[in-house]
């Protein structure tokens, strides 16, 4: 039993010695434990990011936050941050006039219907006192616009449609002016004699005052407009 046992063992040494050397041996017994363990590790892995989602890395998510913000900033945004005092009494003065000059278009229309009836106006100082209002809060917010206009003027953002409010409301403001400046000299016409005189007619006195009337509505409109739009 003893000799078949050593000659059994023998028997395998000997195979084992002709196919590799004993450091291979040991060498491919570790490479493949170390591959059967990788293995096991891969697979414990998966089916625990199965089990437990992975949570988000804040430090990235932070990081990434922050990258956009400042990509936000520096593509014009920053532009838009201007404020002061001159802009906020700029948009408060704007909410005036343009009420006021709602209220001056029903108080111009009855006081001309009236007057071409040939009736004294009950509305003609409201109208005419109403009007040099407007003019004076047009002038007082034409200068703070154009400050502001200044102040901006570098900046990219919404430029065109600054330009477009500027000329609009520029020519609101002159035409503002123009009527008040027109229909006074009409009534001086009247009180010193000189429209009886040269046979001036109710559309001549005041034919002008309404057509620049018009017009400065429909400035202060479309610079409205503008605005919302």
């Amino acid at each position: 039993m003893r000799v078949l046992l050593s000659a059994l063992l023998t028997l395998v040494y000997a195979s084992a010695a002709s196919t590799a050397e004993p450091a291979q041996l040991f060498t491919g017994v570790l490479t493949s434990a170390a591959s059967t363990a990788e293995s096991a590790q891969l697979s414990s892995g998966m089916l625990e990011s199965a089990a437990y989602p992975s949570v988000p890395d804040t430090t990235t998510n932070k990081a990434l936050e922050e990258m956009l913000a400042q990509f936000v900033a520096g593509s014009g945004t920053a532009e838009l941050a201007y404020d002061s005092w001159t802009l906020t009494a700029h948009r408060y003065l704007g909410f005036a006039i343009v009420a006021a000059t709602g209220a001056q278009v029903v108080l111009g229309s009855i006081t001309w219907d009236q007057r071409k009836r040939g009736k004294e106006p009950s509305t003609l100082d409201a109208h005419k006192y109403l009007g040099y209002s407007i003019a004076g809060t047009a002038l007082a917010q034409s200068l703070f616009g154009y400050y502001n206009f200044w102040k901006m003027r570098d900046r990219s953002t919404g430029k065109g449609k600054r330009w477009i409010h500027l000329t609009l409301s520029s020519l609101a403001t002159a035409g503002f002016v123009a009527a008040a400046v027109i229909a006074n000299n009409s009534r001086n016409d009247i009180e010193d004699g000189t429209a009886a005189l040269e046979k001036k007619t109710f559309d001549d006195l005041y034919g002008n005052h309404r057509s620049v009337a018009i017009w400065t509505t429909a400035s202060v409109l479309l610079t409205v407009t503008v605005i919302v739009w």
